[in-house]
């Protein structure tokens, strides 16, 4: 008798987050949820290869479809798009320590899902989402009161040293 995996993409489609999300997104996010999951001690550095292998594939789709139009990239689009050309261009070793090799399934898998969040985000911001907002509180200015505005007098340092500012002319 075979059981489907938790949180398999079937039962997720009841999930609010999901509903409305293509399946190779839903598919990335799940991914991303088991790479997190590992930890140091438990996880065989087969996994953490096998982990490497499929995000970065991930990450290059994603990547290609976000940054498709080099016209629409703001300059942190720009920058962040190096900071993903780095990573997919420069695996572990297979020499590399396995903590080396968790290090870099955790960045990939924080890369993707970020990538999953700008694919996501709507083209254009909508006037709507705007209006949605509630008002930012106003608060008053802090006002000064005069006598902190200028000095008068000497200030004694608690030290008992003498102020550096010459005395006032008050």
């Amino acid at each position: 008798m075979t059981h489907q995996p938790v949180n398999s993409p079937p039962e997720m489609a009841g999930n609010t987050a999901a509903e409305g999300l293509p399946q190779d997104a839903i598919s990335a996010e799940l991914d991303v949820r088991r790479a997190l999951a590992f930890r140091l001690g438990t996880t065989t550095r087969s996994t953490l290869d096998e982990a490497v292998s499929l995000l970065r594939g991930r990450i290059v789709t994603f990547a290609d479809e976000v940054f498709a139009v080099e016209a629409d990239l703001t300059w942190s689009d720009r920058s962040f798009r190096l900071e993903v050309t780095h990573l997919v261009d420069n695996p572990p070793r297979r020499a590399a320590y396995s903590h080396e090799v968790y290090a870099h399934v955790r960045a990939q898998a924080r890369v993707l899902r970020k990538l999953i969040a700008m694919r996501r985000q709507p083209e254009e911001p909508s006037a709507d989402a705007a209006a949605d907002r509630p008002p930012l509180p106003v608060r008053p200015r802090p006002i000064r009161a005069p006598e902190f505005t200028e000095r008068t007098g000497t200030y004694v340092v608690p030290t008992g040293l003498a102020s550096p500012f010459p005395e006032g002319n008050g």
